[in-house]
C-alpha cells in the first residue's frame, strides 16, 4: 500500500490512478485519483456556533481568543492533553476562527468560509493524519484501494460531525515524510481563496523520524500567514526540537459536569445515566461516548466479580476470570473497570450517609451487603489503592503489574492483613 497524504479537501496528492474496476464520475478508469476522491468525499455542511463545539477548556479558549484579538499569533501550536479532552476540537475551532471572513475572536458560523471549515472542506485548511503504508517511505506505484477511500471519507465525515471522534484508519501507524513534503509544497503555493493557510496535524506523535525532521525544517523557516496546529495525547513522543518551535497549549481533563452536560445536550442522554457515565469517563469525552455505546451493566457486574475473586480463597481465580483486564494491552478496558470499581467503592463508603448520594442506586442491595462487612477505614484504603492504580496506568506502567499489585492490595486491605 502506497502512503497517501490526505488533506481537508480530501484530495490525495501524488500521481495516483484509480484502481482497476473503480469508476470516476465520468466513467473513466484512469482519471487522476485526486479528482475522483474529491467527487466521492464531498462532505455535508454542518453549521456550528463559535467556540461552543469545544466542551469545557475555558482557559484555553480565552488564551486563543486573546491571541486572535491582539494579533499575536504563533507560527505553530501544539495542543496536547489526554485523549478525548478536546485537542482536535480546539485545533479545528481555532482554524475556523482564523479563516472566518469576519476576522474576529469568534467565528461567525455563517460565512462561506465557516461553513467550509464546518465540513472540513476548505481549500486553505489541510488535515494530516496516519494512513496505511508501512514503516518505509518507498516510492512504489501501488494505487489506493476503493475501500480505503470509502473509509477515509466515512471517518472524515464523522470528524466533521463530531470533532471528538478519533480518526483511526485501519493498519495506519505513521505519518510519513511524503505527507510533510506535501505540506511544504502546499504552503508555498498560492490559494484559490485569500487569507491564512492552516495545516492541522492530528496525532503528531505518529510522525516517523524522517517526517519529524522534515517538519522541523519547515518550522525553522516560517512563512507569513501559514500556521501549523499539531495535536497529541502523547507529547513526550514528539521530538523536543519540534516542541520547542511550538506554542504549547495544554488541555486539561474535562470536568464531570461538562461531560454530563454535553451528553445531555448533544446525545440526549437522561440525567442519571449521563452523571454515571461522566463519573466513569475520567475527564475524556471520547471515553464517555464509548461508555455510552457499551453495556454499563456488564462493567458493573465485572466489578462485583472482580472483588469476589480478589477476596476468594483462590486468588488465582482472578487471572482465570478477568484475564482480559490483567494481561495483554487492553489499557482502555482496564481503566474503565478501575473507574467503575472506584465509583462502586465510593458508593459503598457513602451509603452509610444515605442512598441519595449513591450513583449505582439500582445495586443498593449488593452495596449494603458489601459495606456491612468492612469498616470505613477499609473502604477508604481501597479507594486510595484504586486511585493509585489509575495514576500508574496514566503513567503507562506495565498493565499486568498494575492490576496484579492492585489485586494483592485489595485482598490485604479487605481481609485485614
Amino acid at each position: 500500500m502506497k502512503h497517501l497524504s490526505v488533506h481537508s479537501d480530501l484530495t490525495l496528492h501524488g500521481d495516483y490512478t484509480i484502481p482497476k474496476g473503480v469508476k470516476g464520475s465520468s466513467g473513466s478508469t484512469n482519471r487522476h485519483f485526486s479528482e475522483t476522491l474529491f467527487h466521492w468525499c464531498t462532505l455535508e455542511l454542518v453549521t456550528h456556533s463559535n467556540w461552543n463545539t469545544v466542551i469545557g477548556q475555558g482557559r484555553v479558549k480565552s488564551v486563543l481568543r486573546a491571541a486572535i484579538q491582539h494579533r499575536r499569533l504563533a507560527h505553530a501550536y501544539l495542543f496536547w492533553g489526554n485523549e478525548g479532552v478536546g485537542t482536535d476540537a480546539l485545533a479545528i475551532e481555532f482554524a475556523r476562527t482564523l479563516l472566518c471572513i469576519r476576522q474576529q475572536s469568534e467565528a461567525c458560523g455563517e460565512c462561506s468560509s465557516c461553513k467550509k471549515v464546518d465540513a472540513l472542506h476548505h481549500p486553505n485548511l489541510k488535515l494530516i493524519f496516519p494512513l496505511p503504508g508501512g514503516d518505509s517511505d518507498s516510492n512504489g506505484d501501488e494505487s489506493p484501494e476503493a475501500d480505503l477511500v470509502e473509509e477515509i471519507r466515512r471517518q472524515t465525515t464523522e470528524k466533521a460531525r463530531n470533532p471528538y471522534f478519533h480518526i483511526e484508519i485501519p493498519k495506519a501507524k505513521f505519518i510519513r515524510i511524503k505527507s510533510i513534503r506535501e505540506i511544504k509544497r502546499e504552503a508555498s503555493l498560492s490559494s484559490t481563496e485569500a487569507g491564512k493557510k492552516i495545516f492541522i496535524i492530528f496525532d503528531a506523535d505518529a510522525m516517523n523520524d524522517a517526517a519529524a525532521n522534515s517538519l522541523l525544517k519547515i518550522l525553522e523557516e516560517p512563512l507569513e500567514d501559514v500556521h501549523f496546529l499539531l495535536t497529541s495525547s502523547r507529547k513526550d513522543a514528539i521530538k523536543p526540537t519540534i516542541i520547542s518551535r511550538c506554542q504549547l497549549i495544554q488541555c486539561s481533563l474535562l470536568t464531570k459536569e461538562d461531560i454530563a452536560n454535553a451528553l445531555i445536550t448533544r446525545e440526549r442522554v437522561d440525567t442519571s445515566r449521563a452523571t454515571l457515565i461522566a463519573n466513569l469517563a475520567g475527564g475524556s469525552y471520547t471515553q464517555a461516548l464509548e461508555l455510552l455505546n457499551n453495556d454499563l451493566q456488564t462493567y458493573r457486574d465485572t466489578v462485583v466479580s472482580f472483588l469476589r475473586a480478589a477476596l476468594s480463597a483462590y486468588p488465582s481465580k482472578i487471572f482465570d476470570d478477568h484475564d482480559e483486564y490483567i494481561s495483554g494491552n487492553r489499557r482502555a478496558e482496564a481503566e474503565q473497570l478501575l473507574r467503575m470499581l472506584h465509583i462502586w467503592m465510593r458508593d459503598a463508603m457513602v451509603l452509610r450517609e444515605g442512598s441519595a448520594l449513591v450513583f449505582n442506586i439500582d445495586q443498593e442491595q449488593d452495596l449494603t451487603s458489601f459495606v456491612g462487612k468492612f469498616s470505613q477505614k477499609n473502604l477508604e484504603a481501597c479507594i486510595a489503592a484504586v486511585e493509585h492504580a489509575l495514576e500508574l496506568l496514566r503513567r503507562n506502567v506495565y498493565l499486568p503489574l498494575v492490576m496484579l499489585s492492585l489485586t494483592v492490595q485489595l485482598r490485604r486491605i479487605l481481609n485485614g492483613k
